[in-house]
């Protein structure tokens, strides 16, 4: 079979198309319109990847036609408007949703055009997302219409159609010792001679379960299983060789290892603020007050907010709480 092409779109540092590469999947190009994350990507890529506003699509064909033809468009449109976390969910959703159909509007022309080698497309966000897109778009809606008259569709055409193509995925059920929900949508595309067929989105089976579910998977891999896989904080550097927790092929010297650990305790003060966000917040509901080691971990956030309700905090051995 011959190597599969990909064009990631809102594409970051390339976390989304590091699991196609991962799967033999040839990464052509990443569009992002934040400069270090264009840098990351292509030092990640080995590409020269330019900052692309996405922005630019929405009028435009003549630059979606200027993109690389693919078998594969994968997009993670921006989910802060969507996040839950955002204002309690309460924020604007119009730029969430501006920003997903200019995805969308992408798809549906390298999906359509003529002598297309478009195979399949997803996108990723927030579960909450799923809650303001439509069942489907047609070429009207993705401001297609005269493009489809000259390319011989009608405007009213279902271009994208979301019903039974979108899914919730938790990660954790697929091995990571991370847990993050997400909707995924797309489908892989059918063709009976030139007609497109209705695709449909295929997922694959989950690999892990949760503790309360039954089934012969094994369980999640927990935030424990992360902590007892690397050096005590305390210990001193040595040349002993440690194997990754997640990953079992990962192996250095623990001499080696760097920003695994940082001395980050809480002052009385800042603990008793974070219990009181943790275990009471009306919106959100209750969490586990010091994290529960036992499950996956939540998202670790970028920045230390120790007294805030999305720190994680634990508590450690040999004195208090620790936050990571």
């Amino acid at each position: 079979m011959n190597e599969l092409s990909v064009i990631d779109i809102f594409c970051g540092s390339g976390g989304f198309s590091e699991g196609f590469r991962q799967q033999g999947f040839n990464v052509k190009l990443g569009i992002d319109s934040w400069k270090p994350a264009i840098d990351t990507f292509n030092h990640n890529f080995g590409l020269n990847c330019s900052v692309k506003n996405v922005l630019d699509f929405r009028k435009s064909i003549k630059e979606i036609e200027a993109l690389p033809d693919t078998e594969v468009i994968i997009g993670s449109p921006p989910c802060v408007s969507f996040s839950r976390s955002n204002l309690s969910g309460k924020a604007d959703k119009s730029s969430g949703v501006l920003l997903t159909k200019i995805f969308l509007r992408i798809v549906a022309v390298k999906k359509f055009k003529k002598g297309s080698k478009l195979k399949a497309w997803y996108m990723e966000n927030v579960t909450n997302s799923i809650n303001y897109l439509n069942d489907y778009y047609t070429f009207k809606d993705l401001g297609l219409t005269k493009w489809a008259k000259q390319n011989g569709h009608s405007p009213h055409k279902k271009a994208i159609i979301l019903e039974n193509n979108q899914t919730f995925i938790n990660s954790a059920d697929y091995g990571s010792t991370q847990k993050r929900t997400r909707v995924i949508s797309g489908e892989i595309i059918r063709k009976r001679g030139n007609v497109l067929k209705k695709g449909r989105l295929s997922i694959p089976m989950p690999t892990h379960r949760d503790s309360r579910a039954e089934g012969e998977q094994p369980l999640h891999k927990s935030l424990s299983m992360i902590k007892n896989g690397l050096p005590k904080p305390n210990q001193p550097w040595n040349n002993k060789t440690i194997q990754d927790p997640q990953y079992a092929g990962l192996k250095l010297r623990s001499s080696e290892l760097s920003d695994h650990f940082y001395d980050t305790g809480l002052y009385t003060c800042e603990w008793k603020q974070s219990e009181h966000f943790k275990t009471n917040n009306p919106y959100m509901g209750s969490m586990s007050f010091p994290e529960n080691e036992d499950c996956p971990s939540r998202t670790i956030t970028a920045t230390k907010i120790g007294s805030s309700r999305e720190a994680i905090i634990y508590r450690r051995p040999y004195t208090a709480f620790v936050t990571n």
